[in-house]
């Protein structure tokens, strides 16, 4: 039977009726995640990208799994690590336990990681966390403002623009918790050294912020 389901995944089913299938049996999910940690080939992103996409739709269903998503952080494949950044995103909408917790450190530390693409997922979801939990914002924002100190690398070599794209999201998560943070002048003069920004859309978003929330 195991057999029979791996072959019918690997053959990519529609996405959206299989979805469809889980919101209906969601005993479904741990048979995906047990797919994602033990092969090898390309159906685990297919089993990731199906969980990911449930997540979005009826979080509940796949926060029973928490633990089991939180160690795709720990992956050596970098795929299945962004897949785990963005559903714990996901579930903090359903997160009452404050399951997040136990590894927050670990996630936002990931704002820090050399691979722009793995931190700029915890950058552009970070603000989910605040949502839900407003404790955490401090905890975030103080993240944030390491930034600009960080070294992304692309190619293996140390890349400004990277770090300009950083920069820009560390602002758009600024522009959605500026009301509730304790930190809003740090906020304002972040952006101010951004508004003469080489990208341009950097520069954009930092100007844009200004003008919104200076008052």
């Amino acid at each position: 039977m195991a057999d029979e389901f791996l072959a019918f995944l690997k053959g990519k089913p529609d996405v959206d009726g299989f979805i469809d299938e889980i919101l209906e049996d969601s005993g479904i999910i741990p048979k995906l995640i047990g797919i994602i940690n033990t092969e090898k080939g390309s159906v685990k992103f297919y089993c990731e990208k199906v969980i990911r996409l449930v997540s979005e739709k009826e979080p509940e269903l796949v926060y029973p799994y928490y633990d089991e998503i939180a160690a795709f952080l720990d992956s050596s494949n970098s795929f299945i690590k962004w897949g785990g950044i963005v559903i714990l995103s996901n579930l903090a909408t359903v997160d009452d336990a404050d399951n997040f917790r136990a590894v927050s450190k670990k996630y936002f530390s990931m704002l820090h990681s050399d691979s722009m693409i793995t931190a700029n997922n915890v950058a552009g979801n970070a603000y989910k966390f605040v949502v839900k939990n407003p404790a955490y914002e401090k905890l975030i924002t103080t993240e944030m403002f390491k930034i600009p100190g960080n070294t992304y690398l692309y190619k293996g070599e140390a890349s400004p623009e990277c770090r300009n794209i950083m920069l820009g999201s560390a602002i758009e998560y600024f522009d959605k918790v500026f009301e509730i943070s304790e930190n809003k002048e740090k906020m304002l003069a972040f952006a101010e050294c951004q508004t003469d920004n080489t990208r341009k859309k950097v520069a954009k978003t930092a100007r844009e912020f200004l003008k919104k929330h200076r008052e």
